[in-house]
């Protein structure tokens, strides 16, 4: 059966999308657009034409080979990728839940490649981290001693916040924690539900005010809660601005941290541990957080 694909594409942009918690922000459409029209048409096209039996079927093999002719930087790879993957989290809601219905449920998570497989972790500086590694950046974070103008906490919150799906020791987009998610947190963002702790998170690619709940590790929330106490001095760890902003990651003087300095203080972190000093200079926030999660961490307390 052909389908209209230009109108299927409006109808995802168009939202409400769940991936988003809401609706994709004005750059995220603006680079969506295109990817996902030129995978449906080209990429899944024969004789000029989309050809259903390519779109509806998409293979892994078919994404990976078109994004290759797409573009030519490897994040502008994966940017594509994802945005053909959101796009078929979409087409498989089914209809009574709003959705159109058109492929199978799972077809989005069958176009992901093997672990590793995205086009950036080639890339110098982008290559993943193994389990061992983040187990090592966990410890220095616990060891970390602060800087001569701040103590460690902070450092160490955003460390294992970074280190969330680890934690979880489990692979879900859910549980991952960019920097610039990480910075737009907000201390009124805090959820509790008995021993469940939950953030509400500004999502990747959506509008400024879409967040979503996502849930945080104990390791990471007991974390939080030292950088938010006070020190023995009676003084408290986080620095406020006046007005205070509400965000929960402040600098030293009080104003919103922002996310390079997030990568920044990973780095730092991670040259205090021998077996991640040569990596150091070049860790990333893609290295982190499309690291594999591997089993889960229960012994993150120095050893």
């Amino acid at each position: 059966m052909d389908h209209d694909v230009t109108a299927l594409v409006e109808d995802w942009l168009a939202g409400p999308n769940s991936e988003a918690n809401g609706y994709f922000g004005y750059q995220a459409v603006e680079h969506y657009r295109p990817a996902v029209l030129h995978w449906l048409t080209v990429g899944c096209g024969a004789g000029g034409r989309p050809d259903p039996d390519l779109y509806l079927q998409p293979t892994p093999m078919a994404l990976q080979n078109w994004a290759i002719a797409y573009a030519t930087a490897a994040r502008s790879r994966d940017a594509a990728c994802g945005a053909v993957r959101s796009f078929y989290r979409w087409a498989e809601t089914p209809m009574a839940a709003g959705g159109p219905g058109l492929v199978p449920s799972g077809t989005a998570r069958s176009l992901q490649f093997q672990r590793g497989g995205n086009f950036s972790a080639g890339l110098p500086g982008r290559e993943l981290l193994t389990p061992d590694q983040c187990r090592w950046l966990a410890q220095a974070a616990d060891r970390y001693t602060g800087t001569r103008r701040e103590g460690p906490h902070r450092a160490r919150a955003l460390v294992y916040l970074s280190l969330n799906h680890y934690l979880w020791g489990r692979a879900s987009a859910d549980d991952v924690f960019r920097p610039g998610q990480i910075t737009a947190m907000r201390l009124s963002g805090r959820h509790q539900e008995q021993h469940r702790t939950t953030w509400d998170v500004p999502q990747k690619n959506a509008s400024s005010d879409a967040t979503r709940l996502q849930p945080v590790h104990h390791d990471a929330v007991r974390a939080i809660d030292e950088y938010l106490a006070e020190d023995p001095t009676g003084r408290p760890r986080r620095a406020a601005a006046v007005p205070d902003t509400g965000h929960l990651f402040t600098t030293v003087n009080g104003r919103p941290l922002e996310p390079m300095s997030v990568l920044r203080i990973l780095r730092t972190v991670a040259a205090t541990h021998p077996d991640l000093e040569e990596i150091a200079p070049k860790l990333s926030a893609d290295a982190i957080a499309h690291s594999p999660s591997g089993e889960p961490a229960a012994q993150t307390g120095p050893s």
